[in-house]
């Protein structure tokens, strides 16, 4: 089962965003404050017009700086799954020109994943794109090396799904591993995310809902395998 990681403020409470939205608070609450402290109880007139006008500007800046130095930064970051009216569009499509940012600068390696679980290098393509789109569409978290666990974790599925339903004959420009075709689908799926992906066997476990230790014997049977093909005259 592939798992998004739970939404977290948290992460997004560093000491500069910290510092700046206090500075926004308070700004903003100096300027609902201003005409009370300072007009002396004068409520007519230009004097009150004018300590409004201050007022205003201190909750203008303090509310900019809120929402400039907190709240992009923050949508950006960490997709809070706010509704449509509310999300801030500039933000949102920042965050995903990061996402493809990220996809296009782990292509190469995971294009390799892709086509070493699946021999067919144009539906390994597909399979890694349709990948990384749900990957991105269900992603809450930052764009951190989990995202790669995840994107990984759906491909496993969807190439499982593709060889249930539409296994067949290789068609011509496959990529084949006589290493790997000789393993059963498990420990082929072990092999690769170990060997190639670097993911751990508590990993693998929970990308293919396995046990550890079925994780573990896939990839002793598998290497065991490709020891004895190797071996052969």
């Amino acid at each position: 089962m592939c798992d998004v990681p739970k939404r977290s403020w948290r992460p997004l409470l560093t000491p500069k965003r910290l510092v700046l939205g206090a500075s926004g608070v308070a700004l903003v609450g100096a300027g609902i404050l201003l005409p009370l402290d300072s007009s002396g109880g004068d409520w007519s007139g230009l004097g009150l017009l004018g300590l409004g006008i201050y007022g205003l500007g201190l909750i203008a800046i303090g509310t900019a700086l809120i929402i400039s130095a907190v709240v992009l930064p923050s949508v950006k970051e960490v997709e809070f799954g706010f509704p449509v009216g509310v999300k801030v569009t500039t933000a949102v499509s920042n965050r995903e020109d990061a996402l493809r940012q990220e996809f296009d600068r782990q292509r190469c390696d995971l294009e390799m994943c892709a086509q070493l679980l699946c021999d067919d290098a144009a539906i390994a393509s597909h399979l890694l794109e349709a990948s990384w789109s749900k990957a991105t569409t269900a992603w809450r978290g930052p764009v951190t090396q989990d995202l790669r666990t995840f994107v990984i974790c759906n491909l496993v599925g969807l190439v499982a799904a593709h060889h249930r339903w539409a296994s067949g004959p290789v068609r011509s420009g496959a990529v084949t591993s006589p290493l790997l075709s000789g393993l059963d689908r498990p420990e082929r799926t072990a092999v690769v995310l170990h060997d190639f992906a670097g993911l751990s066997s508590r990993q693998i476990a929970a990308i293919t809902d396995r046990s550890i230790d079925q994780v573990r014997a896939d990839l002793r049977t598998g290497t065991a395998k490709a020891e004895a093909h190797q071996a052969m005259p």
